[in-house]
């Protein structure tokens, strides 16, 4: 799932930015009460709508169209109008469509902007709607749909769509330069933090990346023993393990193995720095790859790609889209159908296909596709690696941990920690803090 800016129509990494809906339980507080996002019938025909993320384009278009007329084929008496919205600023529209009344009846969105919609009961419990449809996904897939506590009832308020993750990019002629050796690619924390250090020693105006811990995963794989606690009523990853972690990170950026740019925590041009030849390494997603050939050639010629940053080998950032069903829907079981077809295994695996990333619906990590990757290839490598990371790893990012809920004070926090202003210890304290009494709330 932090990070350069991405979307499907663009090839930068990587899987829409999870974030919490702004202002999501002031603007929803009353939204049971609004009227549906549904168009009404017209002479017997159901209408219902299904909203995209920047995916109107020429790449995907033709797709979803293809879809919608094969499944209105099949349903005479449907009529689907098919929305799509930029990446900028969907989730306050979420938002304000939910608190007018007016959220389409399928909408796409991360598990962190569903939660928003969840808590505030704009969305459907699927299990109780269509309690069959979890035998369709993959366990971890559903899990990620499935919300409970701090005002949610146990449920799963959507059904999975893609996951994503991706791999980590090595600019080889760099490591060359400033000392390191490209046949050996950090996989570990100590392997990545000692590639900082001779880095910062042999090499002026070269940094390792712009990683600084913002990310759960970065915790999470570095020996965090959990986020949460099991019941989701605190916080718990200010303990040792993070705070040696966070301390890390704090001592490369003294040493200048980290640019200033990246504490700003809106600043997004992590792969634009790494395309100019400023970064050695850069996580990216999957289909970055072809964005580097299209864009940066001569960077691309001397692009090794290795797995994300782990001390236990599995990857803590898989991330999975979601197709959330509108509570106040007039046609909730044609939303869910319709829902269902779009997130099948024939339909998925076509998708993934196009867009780089991978199915959530069970036995589509054993299409032919998967099973024949030409790992000759940068992006062959590439898609190996996240594959295997989708099939091994986990989302470490509780769906409470949203934007204003709590990731933006926990990257201003170590901000405050990279400047000196606190140590590392004072702002996993104060995050956890922070969060804690957001849960509250």
């Amino acid at each position: 799932m932090k990070k350069e800016s991405k979307g499907k129509g663009n090839i930068m990494f990587s899987m829409k930015k999870i974030l919490a809906i702004a202002g999501a339980g002031a603007m929803l507080v009353s939204v049971a009460a609004c009227g549906s996002g549904t168009a009404g019938d017209d002479g017997g025909k159901k209408e219902i709508s299904f909203q995209t993320w920047n995916l109107k384009n020429d790449k995907y278009t033709p797709y979803f169209e293809a879809l919608i007329k094969a499944y209105e084929k099949d349903h005479p008496d449907v009529t689907v109008k098919w929305l799509d919205a930029p990446s900028d600023g969907y989730e306050d529209k979420l938002s304000s469509q939910a608190a007018a009344g007016e959220l389409p009846d399928i909408v796409d969105g991360g598990n962190s902007i569903l939660y928003g919609l969840a808590k505030a009961g704009a969305l459907l419990d699927v299990s109780k709607q269509a309690p069959d449809a979890e035998k369709d996904y993959y366990e971890g897939a559903w899990k990620s749909v499935t919300m409970q506590g701090n005002g949610i009832e146990k449920g799963a308020y959507g059904l999975p769509w893609y996951v994503n993750d991706g791999p980590t990019y090595w600019n080889t002629e760099l490591m060359q330069k400033c000392g390191l050796d490209p046949n050996k690619i950090p996989t570990t924390w100590d392997e990545y933090f000692a590639a900082g250090d001779t880095i910062v020693q042999n090499c002026k105006d070269v940094y390792l990346g712009t990683t600084m811990g913002y990310n759960t995963e970065d915790l999470m794989t570095a020996g965090v023993k959990s986020f949460m606690n099991d019941d989701h009523s605190k916080y718990t990853f200010n303990d040792e393990a993070g705070v040696k972690q966070i301390s890390r990170f704090v001592e490369l950026y003294k040493k200048g193995g980290i640019p200033p740019e990246a504490l700003d925590s809106s600043w997004s041009q992590a792969a634009d720095l790494f395309q100019r030849g400023n970064l050695v390494s850069m996580a990216g997603s999957a289909y970055s790859a072809d964005g580097f050939k299209q864009n940066a050639p001569d960077l691309y010629k001397n692009l090794a790609v290795g797995p994300r940053i782990s001390n236990d080998g599995k990857s803590a950032s898989v991330a999975y889209e979601m197709l959330g069903i509108s509570a106040n829907s007039k046609h909730p079981d044609v939303a869910i159908d319709f829902a269902r077809f779009v997130t099948n295994e024939k339909n998925q695996i076509e998708f993934d296909k196009k867009a780089s990333v991978f199915p959530s619906a069970k036995g589509g990590l054993d299409d032919d596709y998967y099973k024949s990757i030409d790992e000759s290839t940068l992006e062959g490598k590439a898609l190996k690696i996240t594959l295997d990371q989708v099939k091994d790893g986990y989302g470490s990012r509780p769906s409470e941990f949203t934007d204003n809920n709590g990731s933006k004070n926990f990257q201003q926090q170590i901000a405050l920690a990279m400047q000196g202003k606190q140590t590392a210890k004072e702002a996993l304290d104060k995050s956890v803090e922070f969060a804690n009494e957001k849960l509250a709330q």
